[in-house]
């Protein structure tokens, strides 16, 4: 909320509202309602996971930190603030609507919920964070979408759309988004890096004047009128009403846009060059990460990747974006952060090593799937955790934020669709439940079948396929119907969401095909 706004407000309303409480609800409704803004931030990671230590066993009801699977353990502080939505499908599954490559399908469809074209394999309509993008941002910017590594226009490697067949490819250098805030610090900083005082009761503000204390004078000779009883606890009780809703203007005004509070979140000039990879142009394979060179790749996954998680709350804080994401890449090998793997993660997904499926066994892959899995998990939990202590009012910027971890498959030995390990940490404005599992089928799933294979750690184990799960299988469009809604968007018509995408099932008749099971899930959204 802008201070002057503040004052403005305090004028008029701080006089009548004590008789007028009507007034004052619409006051306080239509400030709340313009100064707080409700943002989207997707976390995607790929190829699956070990779906047996990241669900957590209760499928539904309250979650504790107790309760929290081996992978998730990181969020244990922050186990009240997230929403576990369990029985997800996504329809795009090789063989389902195509026979297309499952990573093609699984990134092209994944936000579109559409087909994909036969050449690029580039989805047939735009995806849902521009959608959120456009009804969101009070300009109608593009979503942010980060990445790391070198830039590619790779569908395996791209998840975002802007329209039917154009690939919105992630940024990967900090230094671009860092350019493109640089605009909006100065503006909001003086040569000292102080807000520019407009009017004396900005400068005053400024300075740590209470807004009440700076009209003290005024109030007094207002409470000295005669007046009842009654009428003064009236007019007190209203004070310390303005006095609370003043605590939560300042508290929001130390996380106000700026280089003082950029610097406070590591984002600096030095810093930004530092986690730059200095890899240039873009790639069309999927499979060239590594070309890289090993310590390039580790510089962009881990200070690139952190320093992007940076530049993703400070947007946040400054308000540039309120549709934006973060896409790690599936084909590198993680040699970093105390993990030493020789095999990539796409081959270590398929448990053998390589791109080919069922072929024996790699010593130890489930031990290196699970690192994998704890390393996206400490990424998602930091962001969470930055998100969390960025004050925003009397709540956090997490809480007016839905912050959503989206992966690309369930299991990436089966390439499995349904059972989709998806978590939510923030309810959006207070629209989405917090601290609960939510089984959305309404009958039990179970965790996966991640184990089925490989699990003895032998070398040259047999590798069986049975690794997916046949529960979960709720169209993930209803999700997005939930979200878009809870963000207080609207369809074309002017409705809440019943449909996106262009088709829920599997179905490749003309009678079956479409969006068969409209409506979002009311299980999702906060009484």
């Amino acid at each position: 909320m802008k201070r002057r706004i503040f004052l403005q407000g305090l004028g008029g309303a701080a006089l009548v509202a004590p008789f007028l409480p009507s007034v004052a609800a619409r006051v306080a409704k239509a400030q709340t309602a313009t100064s707080t803004p409700v943002r989207q931030i997707i976390f995607y990671t790929h190829n699956g996971c070990n779906t047996n230590l990241w669900f957590p066993v209760i499928e539904d009801g309250p979650l504790t930190a107790a309760d929290l699977s081996p992978t998730l353990q990181p969020l244990a502080d922050y186990v009240d603030k997230l929403l576990l939505p369990r029985g997800f499908k996504s329809f795009n599954a090789y063989t389902e609507i195509q026979s297309i490559d499952p990573h093609n399908q699984a990134m092209g469809s994944k936000l579109t919920c559409a087909e994909i074209t036969e050449d690029t394999n580039y989805a047939t309509a735009m995806s849902m964070d521009h959608e959120v993008a456009h009804q969101l941002n009070p300009n109608k910017a593009s979503p942010l979408m980060l990445s790391v590594g070198q830039k590619s226009t790779s569908i395996k490697e791209v998840v975002s759309f802007s329209g039917p067949g154009e690939a919105y490819v992630s940024e990967t250098n900090p230094a671009v988004i860092y350019n493109q805030l640089t605009d909006v610090l100065g503006n909001a900083t003086g040569s000292g890096g102080t807000t520019m005082p407009t009017t004396d009761a900005d400068y005053q503000v400024m300075r740590g004047k209470s807004i009440i204390d700076l009209v003290k004078n005024d109030l007094n000779r207002y409470q000295a009128l005669n007046m009842s009883s009654s009428d003064k606890q009236r007019i007190q009780a209203w004070l310390d009403l303005l006095r609370t809703t003043e605590q939560g203007v300042v508290s929001m005004a130390t996380a106000s846009c700026g280089q003082d509070v950029a610097t406070l979140l590591g984002v600096t000039p030095e810093a930004v060059a530092a986690a730059g990879t200095g890899v240039s142009g873009e790639r069309s394979g999927a499979f060239a990460l590594d070309v890289m060179g090993s310590d390039a790749l580790t510089q962009s996954f881990t200070v690139g990747g952190d320093m992007m998680l940076n530049l993703i709350a400070l947007s946040a804080i400054c308000d540039t974006n309120r549709s934006m994401g973060m896409i790690y890449p599936g084909y590198c090998t993680f040699n970093w952060d105390g993990i030493k793997h020789t095999h990539d993660h796409h081959g270590l997904s398929h448990r053998n090593g390589d791109f080919r499926v069922g072929a024996p066994c790699v010593g130890g892959v489930m031990e290196m799937i699970g690192q994998i899995d704890n390393w996206y998990a400490g990424k998602y939990t930091r962001l969470v955790k930055m998100l969390n202590d960025i004050p925003e009012g009397d709540v956090t910027l997490l809480d007016n934020t839905a912050t959503i971890w989206l992966p690309e498959l369930s299991d990436g030995n089966a390439h499995n669709q349904n059972n989709l390990p998806i978590l939510i940490a923030g309810s959006a404005g207070g629209k989405l439940k917090q601290g609960v599992a939510v089984n959305v089928e309404g009958k039990m799933i179970g965790q996966g079948s991640s184990t089925n294979s490989c699990q003895s750690g032998m070398e040259g184990e047999a590798n069986s396929l049975n690794t997916g799960s046949r529960g979960g299988n709720v169209p993930i469009n209803k999700l997005y119907c939930t979200l878009m809604n809870a963000y207080g968007m609207k369809d074309a018509d002017g409705n809440e969401w019943s449909k996106w995408g262009k088709f829920d099932s599997a179905g490749t008749d003309a009678t079956a095909k479409g969006i068969t099971n409209p409506g979002d899930i009311p299980e999702l959204k906060a009484t």
